[in-house]
């Protein structure tokens, strides 16, 4: 989308607009709901950059329908991050429930976070950075509130699943039962990130190579994405945890040159990038609210990637990784993914419901997008094909999916190799339409690299 005139005045300054306006480094954009969900299920984007533009109003996910009311309230008090930190600060409420990691740019120009190791002290966090703005060493417009999520586990209101998300909806709510058909979806460490103009993350690799499907309610946000592989690596070595913020050096700039999508995000937008390679993000307009859920698609170059997580000899590989043992919790909730799409295979295709949710009956426009997804019959063989073609590439690379996948996943797998996959008949997806009740995944602590997140922006 080309930039207006009054957003070429916001960014004039900001990042060279050529960069921005440059055919080659702009997004992919779709404009249904239903094509979005294509993107996420069934097709490759490493390097791209897929943006819906009023997604969240076409997937159903306005802030008032996903956002807690205390944490809008403070929203709407708030001009500023500062502003926002001190309402916190003054509600005991509001500190034993959340926690965040809250985040500023040193002398030195890179980004840190208060009492890194204190994560679930919130309010220690919030009297240390304020401190540190009060005396001078740090500037207020720099503060970013990174991952904040619940303090405790709670059942979440569609599915009973014990997550720590702030969100009572999500994209995967709206894609309901073809949830199941990804290799792993995340929502329980779901995070938010909230900005004002100056802030923002710095570059960095997600501690998984997975990617990120996010919902920009508020704000404008700058988001520089490299490609994989060597030139991710060399400008996460180079620029780790700094903030692409105006005035840009020489090597800045000369960085920015070498990204493979530049991207400005609006109010409203949802989006889907992979955090499996070097990115940044910079709110440039007004106080940004966003939040994004972690998944690795069936695509085989996706769950591929993210198997190359812990892998020291990959080219995609960076210090910082989450360690192996706790890599294991996102490989065993992937084997769980594959049993339950394999189930739904040969139960009669991608979205076949097998259990009755404990929610309400979905909203319409979701049923409606899902029939819209199920009735593309390209689309359901091509997830089929990435579910054979990941299930094959597990057995064959890892070990522990080896050891832990269920036999029903093999007969799918052979199911499908001797060309009696099924593809959903849209009538069989509008009479099954309901969500699956996630497995409680609560119990599974993952730790966080205090400087590297879990994601991204």
């Amino acid at each position: 989308m080309s930039l207006t005139a009054d957003e070429q005045k916001m960014l004039e300054g900001v990042w060279p607009l050529d960069l921005l306006e440059d055919p080659i480094r702009q997004p992919r954009v779709v404009t249904t709901a239903a094509e979005f969900l294509r993107e996420v299920l069934v097709c490759e984007h490493l390097g791209d950059f897929i943006v819906l533009p009023n997604g969240i109003e076409l997937l159903g996910l306005s802030e008032e329908e996903v956002m807690p009311e205390d944490l809008l309230k403070v929203l709407e008090n708030s001009k500023s991050v500062k502003e926002l930190l001190q309402q916190f600060q003054a509600d005991e409420k509001l500190l034993s429930k959340y926690k965040a990691g809250v985040e500023y740019i040193d002398k030195n120009g890179e980004q840190r976070m208060a009492l890194p190791k204190e994560r679930q002290n919130l309010r220690g966090r919030i009297k240390e950075v304020l401190r540190l703005v009060d005396s001078g060493e740090v500037d207020s417009e720099s503060l970013y509130v990174a991952e904040m999520r619940l303090l405790n586990a709670v059942r979440h209101p569609l599915d009973d699943e014990l997550v720590k998300t702030v969100c009572k909806r999500d994209v995967k709510d709206v894609i309901g039962p073809l949830a199941s058909w990804t290799f792993y979806w995340d929502r329980h460490d779901e995070g938010v990130f909230i900005g004002n103009r100056g802030s923002g993350k710095g570059v960095h690799v997600d501690q998984v190579l997975w990617s990120n499907v996010g919902k920009n309610w508020r704000g404008h946000k700058l988001v520089a994405a490299w490609p994989k592989g060597a030139v991710s690596n060399q400008i996460c070595k180079s620029f780790d945890d700094q903030l692409f913020s105006p005035p840009l050096s020489g090597a800045k700039l000369q960085a920015l040159r070498q990204a493979a999508k530049i991207v400005l995000l609006r109010p409203g937008d949802a989006y889907f990038f992979s955090g499996g390679t070097a990115h940044t993000a910079l709110c440039v307009d007004g106080m940004g609210l966003s939040s994004y859920e972690s998944i690795v698609t069936l695509h085989p170059l996706h769950s591929g990637l993210c198997m190359q997580t812990c892998d020291t000899s990959s080219p995609c590989w960076l210090e910082g990784a989450m360690p192996d043992d706790e890599f294991e919790d996102i490989l065993e909730e992937a084997a769980e993914q594959l049993d339950a799409a394999a189930q739904q295979l040969l139960e009669g295709g991608p979205g076949v419901n097998l259990k009755q949710a404990k929610s309400l009956d979905p909203p319409m426009l979701w049923k409606d997008i899902r029939f819209q997804v199920t009735s593309n019959k390209a689309a359901m063989r091509l997830l089929q094909e990435h579910f054979a073609a990941t299930v094959a590439q597990c057995l064959a690379r890892s070990h522990f999916i080896r050891e832990n996948v269920t036999s029903t996943v093999k007969r799918a797998l052979r199911h499908l190799t001797h060309g009696r996959g099924l593809v959903q008949s849209p009538e069989r997806s509008r009479i099954n339409d309901s969500s699956c009740r996630a497995p409680d995944r609560a119990a599974r602590k993952r730790s966080r690299s205090p400087l590297r997140s879990t994601t991204s922006i």
